[in-house]
């Protein structure tokens, strides 16, 4: 790779300002291990930090040539960075991308970055978002309760919410109650638990965070003993919870910042 000058080694370091949360490491020169090959490789910028619980890493490389990237050197990182087990890609590139890398780089979830002049432009009215998100709140709420009768989910609705249940003949008192009560102590958990192993794959983008959260799983019961709203008993051993999540989002503020009378900003 070519040698960086001092003022692009600037710019990398604006990046990191501007994204990594508080706490972030950032290395130059870091080595990661190939899942393919075994092997240690190098990366010139690794950024390594914790948000809302999680692990996240990403590369950053640079390419400080006289022209714009091609899209070659889109497709090596693509390649390279498959196996290297990161969240991210940044490419960064002094005098830009030509048309056909930046579009390659979008459509396979590299981000890209150059220089530009901003001496004609008033960059206060341009404030920089890389998009980083704050999930404030997560509110969930019961859709429908099944039970299951030979063989078919039938909702909870058609049950009598007033009488008391039993679970081999010990009172648990009514259903709505009982299905409040597991709701709160065994399904919400068991939502989080699995929200919080998967959040990467849940929420790839803000709007996925936007979007209501759909759950539904089945749950094997002790024998229950019930009552249809005609008064017959009704027993049973399974349910099955649908549940929606809903989340409130902000944006977290971020400021660009300039040196040498230049800036950065997404392409």
């Amino acid at each position: 790779m070519p040698k960086r000058t001092n003022d692009f080694q600037t710019l990398i370091k604006h990046i990191y300002e501007q994204i990594v949360p508080a706490g972030g490491v950032v290395t130059e020169s870091g080595m990661l291990h190939d899942r393919d090959s075994g092997e240690l490789r190098e990366v010139d910028i690794l950024v390594s930090y914790k948000y809302a619980g999680h692990e996240f890493s990403f590369i950053v490389e640079c390419r400080d040539h006289t022209r714009p990237q091609c899209v070659e050197w889109i497709d090596s990182l693509i390649g390279k960075s498959k196996s290297l087990g990161v969240n991210k890609v940044v490419a960064v590139s002094r005098n830009g991308f030509y048309k056909p890398a930046i579009k390659k780089a979008k459509e396979n979830g590299i981000e890209t970055f150059t220089l530009e002049e901003a001496n004609e432009k008033h960059w206060g009215e341009f404030p920089f978002k890389p998009g980083v998100l704050l999930i404030t709140s997560e509110t969930y709420q019961i859709q429908q309760v099944f039970y299951e009768k030979d063989g078919l989910f039938i909702p909870i609705t058609k049950l009598d919410f007033e009488k008391d249940t039993d679970f081999n003949s010990e009172n648990t008192g009514n259903i709505k109650e009982l299905v409040e009560y597991f709701f709160k102590e065994f399904v919400v958990p068991e939502i989080e638990k699995y929200k919080n192993e998967n959040y990467l794959e849940l929420f790839k983008t803000k709007d996925d965070a936007n979007k209501i959260f759909i759950a539904e799983n089945e749950y094997n019961w002790p024998e229950l003993n019930a009552f249809d709203k005609q008064g017959n008993k009704v027993s049973f051993s399974k349910v099955k919870f649908v549940v929606s999540g809903t989340r409130k989002t902000a944006d977290v503020p971020q400021q660009h910042k300039a040196f040498n009378d230049k800036t950065l900003y997404y392409r």
